[in-house]
């Protein structure tokens, strides 16, 4: 036990101390901030902008309505600035409207010039045949701001119905009430509200690609630590005061370390970001939520044992190799069963209890992501056995994986030359 320390504590100081890891922990951070906030603070920048637009009608009621609707909208969004602008029933932009009943086709050429030299910012086509044939033109240079003009078209049909109701005879009281927009809360069967299932989606696949990226990264990097110290000849010094087993574990421990060690530092830093920052936070409210006390136990308890397996058979791969180039034709096949974990993970967030999501989850090599998905998703309504059943099968594998590999990893450290092929890999195993 007091080799394993040794070389464990060997193994992380090399790697916290390393360039790499100061690097990649603090621009891990910086590239989420810059994926998620700055796009949205650029976004809550050109909302502030003013566009001129003409909304070109058949009779003024018409157009009247329309501009009514899409300056609701906007004192909406004014009401409301602490909703995110991905909210799709808010403009992001605000329009100054006005309204113009002439629609003949000259009229159209002069809209559309002035378009072109900029003078207005666009103009909506709202003329009688336009609405029977329900496909109206917005004529604008932003053509390709199509979540913007995605959110004008669904403000612009709200209004084009409620004026078909009022023509019908309905008092706006009755209209407002008929379009009220009706919520569907999803409810578990303990009686508990469920949250935002996009919001819970999005969160949760960041906790799983965390935890994905981070057992991938440094199972790898246990693997390139033993080719790295087979092909420099120093396992041959190390053996003469520490046991292969030894040698195998302490690797094993100090590297999960150091992936421990980065992954609290991301996490406090997710926590001051989301304390910090405005924009971006209903995603890291929700991850803040997801992430609560029982969850973070799933979390540290499947990560260790996703790591622990992974890593032992890493370390049997260095051992058996002797370049990097062998090694990395080995390390595809080895994470292949997590790597289809991560593929099928969209499939399992929609339909937790499918029956490849559970088994899935009860399957050693993909239970660290599936199971924890699937705990993450469900709120805790995932049946106990199954979670039981999950972390056991994976504890046996774990012991099963740990004899095996550490038979092939006590022959291959000492092995150099040709690659070597499944029946002498079975010698190994046999005679070690």
């Amino acid at each position: 036990m007091h080799n394993i320390f040794i070389i464990a504590k060997r193994e992380y100081l090399e790697r916290v101390r390393s360039r790499a890891f100061v690097i990649m922990t603090f621009f891990i951070p910086v590239l989420m901030f810059a994926v998620t906030a700055l796009p949205t603070m650029m976004m809550m920048r050109g909302s502030n902008e003013t566009k001129r637009m003409v909304v070109v009608a058949g009779d003024r009621d018409t157009g009247e309505m329309i501009r009514s609707r899409i300056e609701q909208k906007q004192e909406q969004q004014a009401d409301t600035p602490d909703k995110q602008l991905s909210d799709k029933r808010l403009p992001p932009t605000h329009y100054s409207v006005e309204v113009s009943t002439n629609t003949t086709p000259a009229d159209r050429a002069a809209l559309t010039q002035k378009v072109n030299q900029k003078q207005i910012d666009g103009f909506l086509w709202a003329t009688p045949d336009a609405i029977v044939a329900k496909k109206l033109d917005f004529v604008t240079n932003d053509t390709s701001s199509f979540i913007e003009n995605g959110i004008l078209g669904q403000t612009v049909a709200d209004a084009l119905r409620r004026h078909a109701l009022k023509s019908k005879g309905l008092q706006p009281s009755d209209i407002e009430a008929v379009l009220q927009r009706i919520e569907v809360d999803s409810v578990s069967p303990r009686g508990k509200n469920a949250p935002d299932p996009q919001k819970m989606f999005i969160a949760t696949l960041v906790i799983v690609m965390v935890m994905y990226m981070t057992v991938l990264l440094y199972g790898i990097g246990v693997m390139r630590s033993v080719l790295e110290e087979k092909t420099s000849r120093i396992m041959e010094v190390m053996l003469s005061t520490a046991t292969s087993r030894d040698m195998m574990a302490g690797k094993i421990f100090g590297v999960g370390a150091v992936g421990l060690t980065q992954v609290g530092i991301w996490a406090a830093a997710s926590a001051a970001f989301a304390g910090t920052v405005v924009v971006a936070s209903d995603t890291m409210k929700t991850v803040k939520a997801v992430m609560n006390p029982l969850m973070l136990i799933y979390f540290v308890v499947f990560f260790l044992l996703g790591y622990v397996l992974y890593s032992t058979l890493c370390a049997a791969v260095g051992s058996m190799v002797n370049s990097e180039q062998e090694a990395q034709q080995m390390q595809f096949l080895v994470m292949m069963p997590m790597i289809l974990a991560v593929v099928f993970i969209t499939n399992i967030f929609t339909h937790p209890n499918s029956g490849i999501a559970i088994f899935g989850s009860l399957f050693p090599f993909t239970a660290p992501l599936v199971m924890f998905s699937r705990i993450a998703m469900q709120g805790g309504d995932t049946p106990g056995w199954q979670i039981g059943l999950s972390i056991a099968l994976m504890v046996a594998t774990i012991y099963g994986m740990v004899w095996l590999c550490g038979r092939i990893y006590r022959v291959g450290i000492l092995m150099y030359g040709k690659k070597p092929n499944l029946p002498e890999i079975m010698k190994w195993i046999k005679y070690a």
